[in-house]
């Protein structure tokens, strides 16, 4: 128990700090951006591309391919739910979707992966990272643009997604990171150097910025919405995961780090999309508050059953 404190706790520490530097008023609104800004677009960046060029064969198949089997299942599950019983528009159930397996792989998970099993554990969660961004945002995107379609075929509808889709720097750098990987080139010992330097500064600036950007719900009258989605995100997806991971005979490290990232928080890029198409923003933003602040108990939970 003291070991998962310790993996555990400083990262909801830092989580915590960048949460009360705004509330304090220690940093204006500008800093935290331009700290923001230099995470999302270069010192991820910057780790991503060095970790996916340089990492060993990377597992899609097996690693990669349970987790995509396993969210989409349960988005598909949520998207059933939420226009069944809840009987709303196939937009807002695809945003209630998103909150339901959309996790905070990048900002929360590396830090959390690295801390508890070091570069192989996240290697292993690269292969997830890889396709996470690059598949559920864009099919969340794709439902609701078919949603106010108003005619449009759907290459139309395909072709409204691309231009968020390209523009997202985790997406695109991992896909410049397999096609340098592709050249065989690797690195002369300057841009390992840089990479590294600047790489470094993602975890824990990510944390603190998490922390200082948690969207603020400006009022909690979705919560049956709420509480269902960080259910699905906290407790069935990585129970559904584990389940498709046992059967492709993934074990060890890999089954772990699969596991755990399959229980991380609702990633803010699903407020973010449910704010873009004005859909549910209330409930996906107190979705990631909510289940952001849970997590602190599900994944101490995760880590001490994975070990």
């Amino acid at each position: 128990m003291i070991t998962l404190f310790g993996i555990i706790a400083p990262i909801f520490a830092l989580i915590g700090l960048g949460a009360v530097a705004v509330r304090l008023k220690l940093l204006e609104l500008p800093a935290i951006k331009g700290m923001n800004d230099f995470v999302f677009y270069l010192a991820m960046p910057c780790l991503l591309f060095r970790s996916v060029a340089d990492a060993p064969p990377l597992r899609l198949l097996d690693v990669a391919g349970s987790f995509i089997v396993g969210a989409v299942l349960i988005f598909a599950l949520a998207v059933l739910i939420a226009r069944k019983l809840f009987g709303v528009r196939l937009a807002n159930a695809s945003v209630f979707a998103l909150n339901s397996v959309f996790g905070n792989t990048v900002m929360l998970g590396i830090p959390i992966i690295d801390a508890a099993y070091g570069p192989t554990g996240v290697a292993n969660l690269l292969a997830v990272v890889a396709f996470h961004s690059g598949l559920l945002l864009p099919l969340a995107t794709v439902l609701i643009e078919a949603d106010a379609a108003d005619g449009r075929g759907p290459w139309a509808v395909v072709r409204a997604t691309l231009p968020g889709l390209l523009r997202n720097p985790v997406v695109m750098t991992i896909l410049c990171a397999f096609a340098w990987r592709a050249t065989g080139l690797g690195f002369v010992t300057p841009a390992t150097r840089f990479l590294a330097l600047v790489g470094a500064a993602g975890p824990p600036l990510a944390l603190f910025c998490l922390g200082a950007t948690l969207p603020k719900p400006s009022s909690w009258t979705d919560m049956k919405d709420v509480a269902i989605a960080s259910l699905f995100k906290l407790v069935a997806m990585p129970a559904t995961v584990a389940l498709f991971a046992h059967l492709a005979g993934v074990t060890g490290v890999a089954f772990a780090v699969v596991v755990l990232t399959a229980g991380l928080p609702t990633g803010a890029n699903a407020f973010m999309l449910a704010r873009r198409f004005g859909t549910l923003m209330e409930a996906s933003a107190s979705t990631v508050v909510v289940s952001t602040a849970l997590s602190l108990v599900t994944l101490t939970v995760l880590l001490g059953w994975l070990g």
